[in-house]
């Protein structure tokens, strides 16, 4: 500012200065005319016109200075007030919107003032609706479960979402500006953004993202385009459907699983029935060996209708914080009252090893009667004559872990896994001989993990197997639960 005040000064003194000079030279020849002289140099016209030049100089030089320092006031008094904007301007310049100009005046300064006021203040309340439309985009795109990427018209990444960020394990400022080949090394992504780029059409496909997993991922793409109607980039939505497809998979198999079970007691009542209605009704023997056998199917079927309606009612309650009170030994007890009879029939020795201090367990009576019928019954149907059933328990920590062990045919390795799984039969037929419906183990574990506990299984075949359930001791305060739900069989 300082040197713009100099310039103002020093162009102004300029300009009079030749003013001045002109004027003098028409004077000094005007003076010259009078007197009738020719044309002279300054100050060689004698002494009265030399002394006269020498009073119109003097005046002229005093003028000059005179207008100068009054230039440069005058230049000053204009300059001021903008030096004093300076700093102002110079923070409002670095980003600091909080400034105010404070000058008041009627002129063109005080006027650029306030317009420098207003323009600070409009800059103000725009930035601050773009920064909360940015904090409710970000709020926006945190929330949102699935991931989202954003790739510019070359297909480099300009944004990723927190969801995005956890299936790559990769950070948004890591892969900006990479391209999203480098990034997902998936060449069936890659080629779908592609193909948005190229025809601005949204695309929608399933691809495996990691072909190292099983994960499966539906990923939706739309082009992002400008005012103009031009493609400046995609969005991709990548949803995992993994657990979607699993479930789809296991409905399937639960509905052709439970079409299978209900189809084959069905056909043979139905075989049985048709074969009475044309004719062996009248033989008494075939026809009261044909209904023994029509009865026990449709036994089947109702248990099968009983255990499904269990399994789905456990399914789909949440877990009980009051759950109730259980006295295992009590239970057990008449459990075994109730599957002496079969294992006598059966050749095969009960025994129980329970510690009197094993303290109640935070299970209904009716719940944990059902686990321990189911896994005793088991223990009883596949195990041969002379061998036996043991049931044992022992207090671990908080929890009680009880043992259900058996001397029977065991459990191939491979079936370990999936003995749990509704409907899965090690050995179908003769699982059906024994009148199972395949529901059992799966009521168990819902049962046991419904109440916090949890359920596993080790045998080796021809050498018996060993399940173990663990469920919480019951808390001593608050007396006996009143939840005594019946679980339906």
């Amino acid at each position: 500012m300082h040197s713009l005040r100099w310039k103002i000064t020093l162009n102004f003194l300029t300009l009079l200065f030749f003013t001045l000079l002109g004027a003098y030279l028409y004077l000094h020849q005007a003076i010259l005319k009078a007197m009738g002289l020719p044309w002279l140099p300054p100050f060689r016209a004698g002494f009265l016109a030399a002394r006269l030049e020498g009073q119109l100089l003097a005046v002229m030089i005093l003028v000059l200075i005179i207008m100068g320092i009054g230039t440069f006031i005058l230049a000053r008094g204009i300059i001021t007030p903008l030096t004093a904007l300076l700093p102002l301007t110079r923070r409002i310049a670095a980003g600091d919107l909080e400034q105010r100009v404070e000058i008041q005046s009627d002129d063109e300064v005080g006027l650029l003032s306030h317009h420098l006021n207003i323009m600070v203040e409009t800059l103000r309340n725009n930035f601050r609706e773009i920064a909360d439309e940015r904090n409710k985009m970000k709020a926006i795109l945190a929330s949102i479960t699935d991931g989202l990427v954003a790739v510019d018209q070359v297909g480099r990444v300009i944004m990723l979402n927190p969801a995005a960020e956890k299936m790559f394990g990769k950070k948004g400022a890591e892969v900006e500006h990479k391209y999203l080949l480098k990034v997902v090394r998936n060449h069936e992504i890659d080629a779908m953004v592609k193909e948005i780029l190229a025809s601005g059409l949204p695309l929608e496909n399933e691809v495996r993202l990691f072909p190292t997993t099983s994960q499966l991922f539906r990923i939706y793409g739309t082009p992002i385009t400008s005012e103009q109607g031009r493609i400046i980039g995609a969005v991709l939505t990548i949803r995992d459907i993994t657990d979607i497809r699993r479930l789809e998979q296991m409905r399937t198999e639960f509905v052709a699983n439970v079409s299978h079970e209900l189809r084959t007691p069905l056909t043979s009542i139905r075989g049985f029935v048709e074969t009475l209605l044309e004719g062996a009704l009248e033989d008494p023997e075939v026809s009261r060996r044909f209904l023994g056998i029509i009865n026990h199917e449709a036994q089947r079927l109702q248990q099968l209708i009983e255990d499904l309606l269990s399994l789905s009612r456990l399914e789909s309650q949440p877990k009980r914080q009051d759950a109730g009170r259980a006295d295992l030994a009590a239970t057990l007890d008449r459990v075994l009252t109730t599957v002496n009879q079969l294992a006598r029939e059966k050749g095969v020795a009960l025994e129980k090893e329970i510690p009197a201090e094993i303290p109640e367990l935070a299970i209904s009576e009716s719940y944990l009667n059902q686990v321990l019928l189911n896994l005793i019954d088991n223990g009883i149907k596949y195990t041969p004559a002379g061998g036996r059933v043991t049931i044992r328990a022992a207090r671990l920590g908080e929890l009680v872990q009880v043992e259900v062990a058996d001397t029977g045919i065991g459990i191939p390795p491979e079936s370990l896994p999936r003995v749990f799984e509704r409907f899965y039969r090690v050995d179908k037929a003769r699982s059906r001989e024994m009148g199972g419906t395949g529901l059992g183990l799966a009521i168990v574990k819902h049962i046991v993990e419904s109440h916090g506990g949890s359920i596993s299984v080790t045998s080796r075949p021809g050498q018996g197997s060993h399940f173990f359930f663990t469920l919480p001791i019951a808390a001593e305060e608050g007396g006996r639960s009143n939840y005594q739900e019946e679980p339906g069989t």
